[in-house]
């Protein structure tokens, strides 16, 4: 049980973090508008694909799971979030810039974020492959503690976003993808 236990953390912390779209400019200059609702169902649809993730590894992990098990387990979910974060990193850089005052430096913040939470899964997905198999014990505190901090890093990342310009603010509030997610300047 406590294997399942650390490895569920380590799946939450995965959901806690940053804020992507697919544009047709290519990344370029694009109205707030556009901006937020590309940032908002990219945001949506890695969130999803993380829960959808996290899910999938408490409902395929086994009762009394061995620590490689579990370990073999928590590479994989990581291996495969890392995988749905890169493809929303591209979404970010293809969402391009919001045309507004201020828009060059919202963009770089969110890009910024995302790349960093990038970062942190993957770097998460190395430090599991650390993870000790030889005590139940060992492994669970391990995991415990590679999920706290991973979740810690990620919340860390979200909170360093700053307020955007008002008026891509008020974009993300009238834009109903934004209102699912909690973004930038969102309700």
């Amino acid at each position: 049980m406590r294997i399942r236990t650390g490895i569920a953390l380590l799946a939450v912390a995965a959901l806690i973090g940053a804020c992507g779209g697919d544009d047709d400019n290519g990344g370029g200059s694009v109205s707030a508008g556009d901006y937020a609702r590309d940032i908002c169902t990219a945001t949506s649809d890695w969130v999803q694909g993380i829960q959808t993730l996290a899910t999938d590894l408490q409902q395929e992990l086994p009762q009394g799971a061995s620590p490689q098990e579990g370990k073999e387990a928590l590479e994989g979910f990581l291996g495969d979030a890392l995988e749905r974060t890169e493809t929303y990193v591209s979404a970010v850089e293809d969402a391009g810039t919001p045309d507004v005052d201020g828009g060059d430096d919202a963009a770089g913040q969110i890009r910024d974020a995302v790349g960093e939470a990038r970062d942190i899964i993957s770097d998460a997905r190395d430090q599991a492959g650390d993870l000790p198999t030889d005590s139940e014990q060992a492994f669970s505190e391990e995991a415990d503690e590679l999920g706290n901090s991973t979740r810690d890093s990620l919340s860390a990342v979200g909170d360093a976003i700053g307020d955007p310009p008002e008026e891509l603010s008020n974009a993300f509030q009238d834009e109903e993808a934004c209102s699912q997610i909690g973004a930038p300047g969102g309700s």
